[in-house]
């Protein structure tokens, strides 16, 4: 006979589970089991099917139930239609249920000062149910926490030195030594020593920023630590360090977005040499990481692709990243 598109129309889905089982059994009483049906349920349903299909789909042999070519060409489409619902249905929900619980992630205390996380917050209103939980700390910690699951990501303004992360480039940040805005600040070092005679902030992870900018001004030269540096004052919160320097007792180097505003406003002076001579921009590429390995949750990769569409030029983001 010649089967159309109407044939399968009318069969049933829901009597695919006890065909199923007879296939994989061999046998009604088997099958009833594994399906928790009853054996003439069983034998109803394949009879249903029989019927709608006008063809036979199993014959008994030697005490088994053996499936005919009909039947075994429908074991693949039942199987085919079983397999593809159950993952829609993981796919619905987790797509739509699971907005619902926590999301962590680490980052620098400079990124808290990005717009980035302004917008975040504008998408995290429409899903009441999400709880953010946000570490700040220096590179080095964002990447031990994500070593050690104690966060969904993180977000590292380095690169991550371990093969048992995934890292993707995010977004750039521009380093400025910055000095009080009253007139006071020094003038632009020419060189490496005039650099660390100067009265220096710091902060965790200011290190980093500072061997970036010298790399930038002076070219490459070993990396400085702090030992080296004429430290006149600590903080482990920019908001402070910002007071600090804008209270003239020192100069740091920080994110241009972090001190932008106070630029704008006079508050802070980024140093030039003479005649107004410029820093040269000290870029450092910022990435999202995440543990290899680690299945993420729905909500998760939905935290990150927010973050991810904040720059239309990271597109299109590689699947795998969000697997």
């Amino acid at each position: 006979m010649r089967w159309t598109a109407s044939d399968f129309e009318r069969l049933d889905p829901r009597l695919f589970r006890a065909f199923l089982a007879v296939v994989r059994t061999e046998s009604f009483s088997a099958a009833a089991v594994e399906a928790s049906l009853t054996q003439g349920a069983v034998s109803q349903q394949i009879a249903k099917l029989e019927e709608r299909l006008n063809t036979q789909l199993f014959v008994r042999a030697n005490g088994r139930v053996l499936t005919t070519t009909a039947g075994r060409m429908l074991a693949l489409h039942a199987q085919a239609y079983m397999d593809h619902t159950a993952r829609f249905l993981e796919q619905l929900n987790e797509e739509f249920e699971s907005m619902r619980g926590g999301v962590s992630y680490a980052m620098p205390e400079s990124c808290i000062h990005a717009p980035h996380f302004g917008w975040l917050l504008e998408r995290r209103k429409a899903h009441p149910d999400l709880v953010l939980s946000i570490e700040l700390k220096p590179a080095p910690e964002v990447l031990a926490d994500v070593l050690a699951g104690a966060v969904d990501f993180g977000f590292m303004n380095q690169p991550a030195d371990s093969q048992a992360v995934q890292a993707y480039p995010f977004c750039c940040e521009d380093y400025v030594l910055v000095g009080p805005g009253n007139g006071q600040a020094p003038a632009l070092p020419e060189h490496l020593d005039g650099l660390l005679s100067l009265p220096l902030i710091v902060y965790p992870g200011m290190l980093h920023g500072l061997n970036r900018w010298i790399r930038a001004q002076f070219g490459e030269t070993d990396p400085i630590s702090t030992v080296s540096l004429r430290t006149c004052g600590q903080f482990n919160d920019l908001r402070g360090v910002l007071a600090m320097v804008e209270g003239e007792l020192g100069c740091t180097v920080l994110p241009r977005h972090v001190v932008g505003e106070a630029l704008a406003q006079g508050r802070l002076r980024a140093l030039t040499g003479p005649l107004g001579q410029a820093q040269q921009a000290a870029m450092q590429q910022i990435w999202i990481v995440r543990l290899r390995e680690r299945r993420m949750p729905a909500r998760v990769r939905r935290v990150i692709r927010w973050f991810l569409d904040m720059h239309t030029e990271l597109q299109p983001i590689p699947q795998e990243f969000l697997e």
